[in-house]
């Protein structure tokens, strides 16, 4: 499989647990290059699994070789490890679907369909929909709209409101689909959605006292 549209991965200690996640530059079809911001790895060759996120494919678990070596232009870029990486053996591409959903606490300004402006809470968001709280009251069929930069670029984008929450305390909780994004918006979404969850298994793995450079 060649990846499409991929910039970010995570690698994985020998132990199966998140270890570190990489950016990725590819060289040639089936052959990538990462590189590494965390500080604590070593110069090692090794086989193991690495999750490549692809704007096109999803998140695709790979089979790779790898080399792992300092980086001779850590000083500029920041990146104190890079490795050599060739994928031997595609095993699944398997987080296409559009409910995977994350965690987050974002502040956000949206747009209702009747020119209100709501102030509000993402909670959680996904390649299909987000989920958000706030004390004005909506109700299911409205649109809304709100401008957020995902990855590099802002993106203006349109959701409907599926279903209506009255929560506890006060306030109401929307869970909104997103409507007719384009390839750009989406591929963006995924990978924010994507970093989002490779931070919190990361952050997981640090609460639990787990070595970031376990298996290397």
């Amino acid at each position: 499989m060649k990846l499409r549209d991929c910039e970010s991965c995570l690698v994985y200690g020998s132990d199966k647990k998140p270890l570190s996640r990489a950016r990725v530059f590819e060289v040639s079809e089936n052959v990538l290059r990462l590189f590494f911001t965390t500080p604590k790895l070593r110069s090692a060759r090794l086989k193991t699994i690495v999750d490549f996120y692809d704007g096109q494919h999803g998140l695709v678990r790979c089979l790779c070789d790898m080399t792992l070596k300092k980086n001779p232009a850590a000083m500029q870029t920041g990146e104190p490890w890079m490795a050599d990486c060739t994928l031997v053996k595609v095993y699944e591409a398997f987080q296409r679907q559009k409910d995977v959903r994350v965690k987050v606490q974002i502040a956000l300004d949206f747009r209702a369909d009747d020119n209100r402006m709501i102030t509000g809470t993402v909670q959680n968001i996904s390649a299909g929909g987000l989920y958000f709280v706030t004390t004005q009251k909506l109700v299911q069929g409205q649109y809304i709209t709100f401008v957020y930069k995902f990855k590099s670029e802002p993106h203006r984008v349109t959701a409907k409101i599926l279903r209506v929450q009255e929560l506890r305390g006060g306030g109401f909780g929307y869970g909104c689909q997103f409507l007719e994004l384009t390839p750009g918006q989406e591929a963006d979404i995924r990978n924010f959605v994507y970093v989002r969850q490779i931070q919190g298994q990361l952050e997981r793995q640090k609460r639990h006292n787990l070595p970031v450079d376990a298996g290397l």
